[in-house]
């Protein structure tokens, strides 16, 4: 009780302090986002990237006895080496088979190869898609004159799809770099997060830390670690058996296989087309090497993502796909991390009601 008015003065200057200064905490918070917002993708990415990465930049630390920096700085450049590879490499492979094909297309010569008989077996279009691919092997030129507009709309579409990749990778390739940062100050910013984790919630704040770094780690490896690997298999055994546009359908097989779709969609129809194309020796070998490869990771991801952690699996996959559709490529990773860190408070909150001592009447 306020007995007198001295002590209501004190309570009344006590509210006001307080309110002026959760203000000015919230009004710098704001402004720190606001100014931080252009860029916070990249640095979002980054600490994933570093967070991926640490254990392999402790070994690589410790076995070859450098110091913080150095080290930091070779898993950089290996990183944007493996980044920046396959993109030139795709990227040249393009405008190779571009200006082949405008080439062909200026001597007149046959760009797209007439259709085999058996599509016109094919169930309720098989007429109709016949008569196009004759049309367009006979006479290319006629064909794209016809259609101006529309082969327009899709370049602009194709041209947007192409900045945007361009930016990604621009991006990627900054986060890279800021990663190599935090990677050499890997030790103090770990003491960091991990005290500023405690002030937030007590004790169980580093275990919660240790929760988002694990799941980082796992969903790296579970969802970008077996997509490279089945994207890059699959993209060896197109390029073996002469697929067209191999380097492009393994990339769009690597995006599938990263937002959870599956290269399945991609890969079925190029099955297809190996059998309607090529012999029956050929197109039956390329489908038993394909076939495997494409549950390549029912197999892989859910070992990889579960290992370690007492978080279900279906806890890290609905974060996963949840995720992914909220969020895009960058939810990918901020979904299994709150997922699992909401599922941990939850069950946390009932164990401690089960223990909690029942007051008698």
């Amino acid at each position: 009780m306020l007995d007198t008015e001295k002590d209501k003065a004190e309570v009344t200057r006590f509210a006001i302090d307080l309110a002026v200064r959760i203000a000015l905490i919230a009004g710098v918070v704001y402004a720190s986002l606001l100014l931080l917002r252009p860029v916070a993708p990249l640095i979002m990415w980054a600490v994933i990237l570093a967070v991926a990465v640490y254990p392999l930049f402790r070994v690589v630390r410790r076995r070859l006895g450098l110091r913080n920096g150095i080290t930091a700085t070779l898993l950089s450049i290996l990183l944007l080496v493996l980044l920046l590879t396959p993109v030139i490499v795709l990227a040249g492979s393009a405008i190779e088979t571009l200006d082949a094909y405008a080439k062909m297309l200026l001597r007149g010569e046959h760009v797209v190869p007439p259709p085999p008989e058996s599509v016109r077996a094919w169930p309720l279009v098989g007429d109709r898609v016949y008569d196009f691919w004759l049309r367009g092997s006979g006479d290319v030129s006629t064909l794209l004159s016809s259609h101006v507009g529309q082969i327009a709309s899709l370049g602009r579409f194709v041209g947007r799809i192409a900045a945007g990749v361009v930016f990604e990778v621009l991006q990627f390739a900054g986060a890279i770099i800021v990663a190599g940062v935090l990677l050499a100050y890997a030790e103090k910013l770990s003491e960091t997060v991990g005290g500023l984790a405690s002030r937030i919630a007590d004790a169980r704040g580093r275990h919660f830390v240790e929760i988002a770094g694990s799941t980082i780690r796992n969903v790296s490896q579970g969802v970008i670690g077996v997509a490279l690997l089945q994207s890059a298999l699959l993209g060896i055994g197109m390029l073996v058996a002469g697929v067209p546009f191999a380097g492009a359908i393994t990339f769009v097989c690597l995006v599938l296989a990263i937002v959870q779709v599956g290269p399945n969609i991609v890969m079925i129809p190029v099955i297809i087309w190996m059998w309607v194309d090529h012999p029956a020796l050929a197109a039956a070998l390329f489908t038993a090497y394909t076939a495997p490869l494409l549950l390549l990771d029912n197999v892989l991801r859910p070992i990889l993502m579960a290992r370690g952690l007492q978080t279900p699996m279906a806890v890290i996959l609905a974060g996963v796909i949840c995720g992914t559709l909220a969020g895009g490529l960058i939810g990918l990773f901020v979904g299994p991390v709150v997922l699992a860190v909401f599922y941990d408070l939850v069950t946390a909150w009932i164990a401690a009601g089960r223990t909690q001592p029942t007051v008698g009447p």
